[in-house]
């Protein structure tokens, strides 16, 4: 038996055989202090009577405020969230920018894989041959100029991903792709969408998708908000969201006919194939009612975590065979390979492992597009440290703007790593209480 086919029918095999498994976080010591303060103190502001996780209390940017929630209230937001709760919370997370965590405790709402069928991948996985790897990035842009539309998915807390868009804007836009339609757009009538601001978007928050905003804007991308906001009020189900989606962006190119488009979505939205027949995922959709076939992008699957519990086994195995150096995609026989055998995408990116710089991951630089930048507060008391446009700062206070970077995991030194373009900042220092309680203005060369 081939050894492609023997992988299909071992993950196929073994993806039958998962169960339930309970797995508890090794999260950053950071973290684990800042839920000790959650569930010993009320924070300044804390209101004990919400039902859903905010990210802007009283009308301001507040990258605490969730974990607060999350921590100070498990047993409520448990409930609420039910079996999503991990996922919920590393979302919540991957704000503050502590990638290490997201990873962790999303892998606790994972399936448990048992000992012998991680024994089984990595034996298939060991024996595979006939394999090349091509650099993803030169890949879509070879592909690009057979396609109208180009869909790519994201992992909502995984910024990597946001990373990977970003890296893809510049020849993207020369090969005529001017639109970039977001899923984390606000498409309500006071949305932002000619600059950033905290009403672009709820994911746009976090840093690094500002940081893909803005560089979108900058080389003159025009922004398209899609997603259904029926779908938020519970008005409509998942499978009218993502014909509503599909229609939105179609509505771009039923007014501008040559438009090509980049469109980014969250997870399965833009898969070109369903087993349910209730359900139409949006490019599926999108193909349906224009009569485009869009080229289909999953980087969800083989990345670190993947997004179930033996897609990560197989992600470990596969990357301890095949050193991956950049975001890469398999080919065998010049053709595009799904490692997970999924055919319901075109291409399948598989991301290297990461590396970390003190606690920090490396490709918090974009690629060189920003440098590592270590800021000693000298101060008592500093948990969090933020760094802000001055730009920006002057138009609006930071309660309302997106800081470049922000970390709470302090380097052996005692300082604290971000990653930042050339560039003014103002570098805010904050407590565990979310307290200001120091400013200091760089400048980036």
């Amino acid at each position: 038996m081939h050894k492609l086919v023997l992988m299909k029918w071992l993950i196929g095999g073994l993806l039958m055989l998962m169960t339930q498994s309970v797995v508890f976080a090794q999260a950053d010591p950071n973290l684990q202090k800042l839920k000790s303060f959650a569930v010993k103190y009320y924070p300044r502001g804390y209101d004990s009577a919400l039902d859903n996780i905010t990210l802007q209390p009283a009308g301001n940017l507040h990258y605490l405020y969730p974990l607060y929630q999350f921590f100070k209230q498990e047993s409520k937001f448990r409930s609420v969230f039910g079996d999503d709760y991990n996922n919920q919370l590393s979302e919540a997370i991957s704000f503050t920018e502590d990638y290490h965590s997201v990873l962790e405790f999303e892998e606790q709402s994972y399936e448990m894989v048992d000992e012998l069928s991680e024994k089984k991948i990595e034996k298939t996985v060991s024996e595979l041959k006939g394999i090349q790897h091509v650099d993803a990035r030169r890949y879509i842009s070879f592909l690009a100029k057979n396609y109208q539309v180009i869909m790519l998915n994201e992992a909502n807390a995984k910024s990597l991903h946001r990373v990977f868009a970003i890296s893809l804007l510049e020849e993207l836009y020369n090969k005529g792709f001017h639109y970039l339609a977001l899923e984390m757009l606000n498409n309500y009538s006071n949305h932002s969408l000619n600059k950033l601001t905290s009403n672009t978007g709820y994911y746009s928050a976090e840093p690094i998708a500002g940081e893909l905003i803005r560089r979108a804007l900058e080389i003159g991308f025009t922004l398209v908000s899609y997603d259904d906001t029926l779908a938020f009020s519970n008005e409509h189900n998942a499978a009218q969201r993502d014909s509503v989606q599909a229609r939105n962006i179609y509505a771009v190119i039923k007014k501008d006919p040559s438009a090509k488009i980049f469109v980014l979505a969250s997870y399965g939205h833009i898969a070109e194939k369903s087993s349910d027949t209730n359900y139409i995922p949006m490019a599926m959709m999108f193909k349906k009612i224009s009569g485009i076939d869009p080229l289909t992008i999953d980087q969800t699957e083989m990345t670190e975590g993947s997004n179930f519990g033996y897609g990560n086994a197989l992600y470990k195995a596969y990357t301890q065979k095949f050193l991956l150096k950049t975001p890469s995609v398999a080919m065998v026989i010049n053709e595009p390979l799904s490692i997970t055998n999924n055919d319901s995408y075109d291409i399948s990116v598989i991301h290297p492992q990461t590396v970390y710089r003190d606690g920090r991951p490396d490709w918090l630089s974009l690629n060189g597009l920003r440098q590592p930048v270590y800021v000693n507060p000298n101060l008592k008391d500093v948990f969090l440290v933020q760094a802000y446009y001055q730009s920006e700062a002057n138009e609006s206070g930071p309660g309302k703007i997106v800081p470049a970077d922000q970390s709470y995991i302090p380097t052996s030194k005692g300082n604290y790593l971000l990653y930042l373009r050339k560039g003014k900042y103002i570098i805010v220092y904050r407590s565990l209480g979310y307290h200001l309680i120091g400013k200091l203005n760089i400048d980036v060369n």
